[in-house]
């Protein structure tokens, strides 16, 4: 006799949404950087985070087709972002290469604490594959991270 169908785990649906959510909202806080950096290093800091906002758009991409695949349902707009991202508000009175970087630090840390969690929580809900997705995005959130403090001067990056 085939198996039933069982429903979608709607934990590890909300789990990947809330990660969707910050994922969609760090995406748009590489575009700021990308669009309103000025300074020395403008052309590869521009050209770096606009490679940023791209991967971190296709981490999103594989996130909301999980949700799409377990059953769920995907809210992937900007404005359900803005209403439900757990990152902080990034300043839009910024253009300074230091403090652009010292605010997406302070975005990516945020989102790489809460995979983090978010990947031990989906596996004690015996959900291996969102698992699987989650800790392949720590990683890359982590060589995102390890990426963006590289451009830090070396004072500021001791102190992180």
């Amino acid at each position: 006799m085939p198996k039933r169908f069982v429903p979608p785990n709607d934990d590890v649906c909300e789990v990947l949404q809330q990660r969707l959510y910050d994922l969609i909202d760090l995406a748009s806080h590489a575009k700021q950087v990308h669009w309103t950096v000025q300074g020395r290093e403008f052309l590869a800091l521009h050209q770096f985070f606009d490679n940023v906002n791209a991967e971190l758009n296709e981490h999103a991409d594989i996130v909301a087709e999980r949700i799409a695949a377990l059953g769920g349902q995907v809210k992937g707009t900007i404005q359900a972002a803005a209403k439900d991202s757990h990152l902080p508000d990034y300043p839009l009175d910024v253009s300074s290469a230091p403090k652009h970087i010292e605010a997406f630090s302070s975005s990516i840390f945020q989102l790489k604490m809460l995979v983090r969690a978010s990947a031990k929580l989906v596996a004690d809900l015996n959900d291996n594959g969102s698992a699987d997705l989650l800790s392949e995005l720590s990683r890359k959130i982590d060589e995102i991270s390890w990426m963006v403090g590289a451009q830090m001067e070396p004072k500021t990056r001791e102190a992180t």
